[in-house]
């Protein structure tokens, strides 16, 4: 490995400071199970690492029962896998945490990690973006917030400024009636990437049983995490057995913009998004 300047900043503004200062040839170092092999294979040759592990409170999950979840970025996930209010409130989201890697890859990767490596195939982002999740990001001029959404550019990309940082993702509450579900598939069941990861959240009014907000969200199926808006609009105003499937499976096939790669074709991926998108909205 070449070598590099090391930093341990204490504070959030030492380090917006120091990513400030050298920007671009700068790597933050969080959980390391994708930095630490990258650099070993040269795959990026960082002048100096940033260690963000030292900076307190990152690492809190905090309940707040009138909004919803607080959780930082260096929160672990395994922590996410395993807290008892996430396994009860937020399930997609601990079912994404415990499809990722081994046991000890869990006990070291974040939950920002897992975000700002921008991989198309990040289990988390899919249960972010049905959640409606938003992200809070420290920076030289303060602190700002976007949505999920907002937050993924490009393959290893990201919408973060010079001297910026991720510093917490806040999920709110989704309304009553809601179910959600994460569903991925991958050759092995077990620290396998993602071949498609699928995430849904239907909400159903309480009377009528219609479905109120539907949001869908593909993962390594398009350049970056996305929502499959135009299905949303067939569920929506619908009885979960009125929903036309197949119109469902035909249009998130349309919507996913796959590429072919060693773990699967373009045809492929668009296949098994149509059948998990359907798999996902009947388990619910």
């Amino acid at each position: 490995m070449h070598r590099f300047d090391y930093y341990e900043p204490r504070t959030v503004e030492e380090a917006c400071s120091l990513l400030l200062k050298f920007g671009p040839d700068a790597s933050v170092l969080a959980g390391g199970t994708d930095l630490i092999p990258k650099m070993k294979n040269g795959l990026i040759v960082p002048k100096c690492v940033i260690n963000i592990k030292k900076i307190p409170d990152l690492d809190i999950i905090k309940v707040d029962r009138e909004t919803g979840l607080s959780i930082g970025t260096l929160t672990l996930i395994s922590e996410l896998a395993t807290h008892p209010f996430i396994l009860e409130r937020f399930p997609v989201l601990s079912t994404a945490a415990k499809s990722i890697g081994s046991l000890q890859v869990r006990n070291l990767a974040t939950l920002g990690g897992n975000l700002c490596n921008a991989a198309p195939s990040a289990d988390m982002a899919p249960g972010l973006l049905v959640t409606d999740s938003a992200l809070k990001i420290a920076g030289p001029s303060g602190s700002r917030e976007m949505f999920v959404e907002e937050f993924f550019v490009a393959p290893g990309k990201v919408n973060l400024g010079r001297g910026e940082m991720l510093t917490e993702v806040r999920v709110p509450f989704s309304p009553a009636n809601t179910k959600q579900v994460y569903l991925k598939h991958s050759i092995r069941q077990a620290m396998d990437i993602a071949i498609v990861g699928v995430a849904v959240s239907l909400s159903l009014e309480e009377r009528a049983g219609v479905c109120k907000k539907a949001r869908i969200a593909l993962g390594a199926v398009a350049p970056t995490p996305v929502r499959a808006k135009r299905t949303e609009e067939i569920i929506l105003g619908k009885r979960l057995n009125e929903i036309p499937l197949a119109m469902v499976g035909e249009v998130v096939a349309q919507e996913a913009a796959p590429i072919s790669d060693v773990r699967g074709s373009a045809g492929y991926r668009s296949e098994i998004v149509s059948k998990l998108t359907i798999k996902a909205i009947k388990s619910l």
